[in-house]
């Protein structure tokens, strides 16, 4: 692990108020849930049903559209990325996945709001501790 992720990972551990808070974004876009692997593989459960969903429905990772919330074009390097909250439509049912995101710049240093400095020099989006629910009503 490099230098500046254990950084990132001592900071989430001592201080999960260190979550950048992807509501006040205001935009969403879509994706397919093969990009947002690396979050589902954090859990082994969430996997599971994931892949037991994909089963039930006949698809691929690339075939389901999850929504996120998007990145404005003012983020330098992070404009038009995608962050949890996701919801994934699996034709029946949906799948609503959260997580604690964190926004780092080239060099570890973790950015809370959405600053100046933080759209200008932000270059990492770090999704941890995945929360998630299956619903059969459209999410909002």
């Amino acid at each position: 692990m490099r230098p500046s992720h254990v950084l990132i990972a001592t900071m989430l551990a001592a201080s999960p108020a260190l979550a950048f808070d992807t509501g006040k974004l205001g935009q969403g876009g879509s994706l397919p849930l093969s990009d947002i692997n690396d979050l589902i593989g954090r859990s082994a459960k969430l996997q599971q049903e994931v892949k037991a969903a994909l089963a039930e429905t006949k698809k691929t990772a690339d075939e389901i559209i999850c929504g996120g919330t998007r990145f404005p074009s003012r983020w330098v390097h992070l404009g038009g990325m995608r962050a949890a909250p996701y919801a994934c439509n699996f034709a029946t049912k949906w799948l609503v996945i959260n997580a604690a995101v964190t926004i780092a710049g080239p060099k570890g240093q973790v950015y809370e709001t959405a600053t100046p400095a933080a759209m200008k020099n932000a270059v990492k989006i770090i999704e941890t501790n995945p929360t998630w629910k299956w619903t059969t009503e459209e999410p909002d």
